[in-house]
């Protein structure tokens, strides 16, 4: 019999039959004290040592790694894990099990996360950072004295990150991406703890980075981090607002996205507007991104609902942007994350197809294919152009354009048996497909009295003479959609009521909502107002409350036999979702935009067609064409949005001049069709315009550029190999191949 004495083992003996030895791998461990062993158990623990399988890791535990085989051992309490091999599995590199390859050190001071593509490096002193990708550095600035502002006992305070006297820096590693994390906290008088991390992600090696605020008696109102990139080397700044800007580095004139720009250059003063995201004039996609040399670097915001953008440019530069993250109602509340992306050999072009890669994957892009099959009527959009028809325009006293010198100026009145009969006109002139959008049906005319503005105006021929405009379309063919709105709420309004208007958190000038903040405004108390529009007076109806006001007013509609095919939902595209610190409904800009969406799906399901203005991409996935109002630029204009989104949604551009239809023709949009005639120039470019969206309208602009140093020659370019030209300079376009033109 085998013999255990003292720790020694006497394995003269033959090995038992009851170790079964086959060619496979396992690991065996087991918390068993030795004394305590019954007798089978011994002799088998016995025979594996003598097999050179186990070895004792310590007084009464066993851990032993069995290289032969499948073990059968009578009555042993021990943990079975069959695995291709423990050894193996140690020896494995990152890479082959899928991580990224990245390597986090730590000396003299600084951190770094080392990649195969990229290398970034932390000061520990004052959390600068610095990425090197390829031959490029991207070097953000140091922690300042306002990255951070706090409210702690109703006071408020500007923080430097930096300045945390409590300060840890791990390494951190989620298996997908590896990298620091850091831990701040110990301001004076201020409870609250950050946890930020950056780390490289993918094979890509993006660097991905994260923010969790844990608010004990003091809440986080603002965040800039990670800083701003530091500018002076930076070629070209790349902005999402309108449809996308090109600001050089050193652009003459002073630049501010969302503010109005004097004739002389200078930011105007009256306008206070802050950036946000999710309005168009500073935000139209969660992007932004840089230019230096032939490298380029992208910023993507993944949590876009309560952010914005540290911004400066001063006249003849440098642009100096960079993350900011606000408050959602009072509080930083949830996580918030965004990635740094880089590309080399790249331009705004490649930037804008990362974030087309970056929608699609998370299911903001919605295609118009995929619009047509949920709302076939889609399809009859494609190459049409769309006509507006306006009732009534009455514009009432108190509002700020009212003119008190030329009454004639503030109405106007065009039957809806007059507009039927234009319509007909229409047809005759050989239009045969138009969408025909009916606004100034209100009450009381266009942008009056919302949310209450039924029944039509009786001047206008009443319920039965909507009822004739209606069928008149119908008869001729077209299909119609209604102006409509539900943002605005006039003080005017027969259910106007101060509980449902948007709140903000205290009653504090200058008020913060858009457009009043450029237009001008006011308060009532904590309520914002503004009087700029025809209507008047007015607050912003909470977001909420937006669908209920819908179904009543079209639930008349469909009583009166009156059954759109669609909608035209005003200002949802444009303005900022309304975040509102009413106790008795708090609304956040996530759930305000989800309110907005409501209003949206319920349109689709039981109308058709949904359109609003401009279109923020948020609202993509609801909108099957969208205006071109905020497009523009106060600088070099490049079209980022339609790079991403040209085959998710319709745009149509105005008949104002010959530049925007020139420019419909090289973004590959519709026209906007006078209701009455136009001059045939005009109507060269229109048919020019419908032609090429017939062709092009369900296939992605994959290219763009510019042919000369002035930016005066553009080229677009789509899927199937078309090619646009404008030339500025002449007015002339060509597209090849050339479209085959009939009236």
């Amino acid at each position: 019999m085998k013999s255990i004495q003292g720790g020694k083992v006497d394995c003269t003996e033959p090995r038992p039959n009851t170790l079964k030895l086959q060619r496979s791998r396992m690991f065996i461990a087991t918390t068993t004290n030795r004394s305590k062993l019954r007798r089978g158990e011994t002799t088998a623990t016995h025979t594996l040592r003598c097999a050179g399988a186990i070895r004792p890791k310590q007084l009464g535990v066993y851990k032993h790694f069995i290289p032969t085989g499948l073990v059968t051992i009578p009555r042993v309490s021990v943990l079975l894990l069959l695995l291709s091999s423990f050894t193996f599995s140690q020896q494995l590199t990152r890479e082959q099990w899928g991580a990224p390859d990245v390597r986090v050190s730590q000396a003299n001071g600084k951190w770094t996360i080392a990649g195969k593509k990229n290398v970034v490096t932390l000061s520990e002193n004052d959390l600068a950072m610095k990425v090197q990708a390829g031959e490029t550095q991207w070097q953000m600035v140091s922690s300042s004295a306002n990255d951070l502002l706090v409210r702690s006992k109703g006071v408020d305070s500007n923080l430097r990150l930096a300045d945390a006297t409590k300060k840890t820096i791990t390494r951190y590693d989620a298996g997908f991406k590896s990298g620091v994390k850091i831990v701040l906290d110990g301001w004076k008088s201020i409870d609250l703890t950050l946890v930020l991390t950056v780390a490289l992600e993918g094979r890509e090696e993006e660097l991905a980075f994260d923010i969790v605020a844990q608010e004990h008696d003091a809440q986080v109102r603002q965040l800039d981090w990670p800083a701003a990139l530091d500018p002076r080397h930076v070629d070209y700044t790349l902005l999402s607002n309108g449809r996308g800007t090109l600001l050089p580095r050193n652009w003459p004139k002073e630049y501010y996205p969302i503010r109005s720009i004097t004739p002389e250059g200078k930011i105007a003063a009256t306008d206070h507007s802050v950036l946000q995201s999710n309005v168009i004039e500073s935000w139209s996609m969660s992007w932004w991104g840089f230019q230096k040399g032939t490298s380029a670097m992208m910023i993507i915001v993944e949590t876009p609902d309560d952010a914005a953008y540290q911004f400066n440019h001063p006249a003849g530069g440098p642009t100096l942007i960079g993350p900011r993250w606000l408050a959602q109602l009072g509080r930083f509340g949830y996580p918030r994350s965004g990635r740094m992306v880089f590309l080399s050999q790249a331009n705004y072009v490649d930037m804008a197809k990362r974030y087309r890669r970056y929608v699609m994957e998370t299911g903001r892009f919605v295609s118009l294919n995929e619009k047509i099959a949920r709302t076939p009527g889609v399809k009859d959009l494609i190459g049409t152009p769309q006509t507006r028809v306006s009732i009534l325009r009455n514009m009432s006293p108190d509002s700020d354009r009212y003119d008190q010198k030329d009454a004639s100026k503030n109405y106007s009145l065009t039957t809806f048996d007059e507009r039927a009969r234009q319509l007909r006109d229409l047809k005759a002139r050989g239009f045969d497909r138009a969408l025909v959008l009916v606004s100034g049906w209100p009450h009381l005319g266009y942008d009056r009295q919302h949310p209450d503005s039924l029944p039509p105006p009786e001047k206008a021929g009443g319920w039965a003479g909507f009822k004739r405009l209606v069928d008149t379309v119908r008869e001729l063919g077209y299909p119609y959609i209604l102006h409509d709105q539900y943002r605005d709420y006039y003080l005017d309004a027969p259910s106007y009521d101060a509980q449902f208007a948007v709140r903000e958190a205290d009653a504090r000038l200058p008020a913060q909502a858009f457009p009043g903040s450029r237009f001008g405004d006011s308060k009532e108390g904590d309520i914002p107002m503004m009087r700029h529009w025809d209507g008047g007076r007015q607050a912003y109806l909470n977001n909420r409350y937006w669908l209920g006001h819908l179904v009543k007013n079209y639930q008349l509609f469909f009583d009166h036999g009156i059954t759109p095919q669609g909608i035209y939902l005003d200002v949802i595209g444009y303005v900022p979702p309304d975040e509102d610190f009413n106790p008795e409904h708090p609304t956040t800009r996530t759930e305000a935009m989800a309110g907005r969406a409501a209003t949206m799906n319920w349109s689709r399901h039981n109308l058709g067609i949904v359109a609003t203005e401009s279109g923020a991409d948020w609202t993509i996935p609801y909108v099957d064409t969208i205006n071109q109002s905020g497009g523009g630029s106060k600088a070099i204009l490049v079209p980022l949005y339609n790079l991403v989104y040209h085959d998710a949604v319709i745009v149509s551009f105005g008949a104002r001049d010959q530049q925007s239809l020139l420019r419909g023709i090289l973004y590959g949009g519709i026209p906007e069709l006078p209701i009455t005639p136009t001059d045939e120039n005009t109507l060269e470019l229109m048919r020019a315009m419908m032609a090429l969206h017939k062709r092009i309208a369900l296939l992605e602009m994959t290219r763009h550029e510019f042919l000369d140093r002035n930016y005066r020659v553009e080229q677009t370019t789509y899927a199937d190999g078309t090619t646009v030209t404008v030339d500025w300079d002449t007015n002339k376009f060509t597209v090849k191949p050339a479209l085959n033109l009939t009236r």
